[in-house]
């Protein structure tokens, strides 16, 4: 039995859509051996993924096939991660820089909570005199 690599790296909750599957298999962010994977590449029981995705690198045994996506418990039936736990660590690193040099989004747009408009309203007042 066979299945997808698209369809597959969706089933085992790898990407959240197919279509983000086939765009990293596009992309070369999967591969098997250091070669790329198409998404149409018929995946096989024993086969080794190594899938980017942003800062984290995953190593990811198939295992079996399921023929719809599959609930978060369910997973290791079907996938075996064989990812370092330095590649892990890493990923973490790097994620924590990022969000010491660059704040989110959501906190750049959003409105000052109570704490920040106090702090604020001192500041303004400081100035003023």
């Amino acid at each position: 039995m066979s299945q997808r690599a698209d369809k597959w790296l969706h089933h085992v909750r790898v990407f959240k859509t197919r279509t983000l599957a086939t765009q990293a298999c596009a992309r070369g962010h999967v591969t098997i051996d250091g070669q790329p994977v198409k998404a149409s590449r018929d995946l096989k029981p024993t086969d080794v993924l190594e899938v980017v995705r942003g800062d984290l690198r995953l190593r990811l045994r198939v295992i079996a096939f399921s023929p719809m996506r599959l609930g978060p418990p369910k997973v290791p039936e079907f996938c075996e991660n064989l990812t370092p736990i330095e590649w892990i660590q890493r990923a973490s690193e790097l994620r924590r820089e990022r969000e010491l040099i660059q704040p989110c989004a959501h906190e750049v747009l959003a409105k000052p909570d109570k704490k920040q408009l106090r702090e604020l309203r001192k500041f303004w007042e400081a100035q003023g005199e």
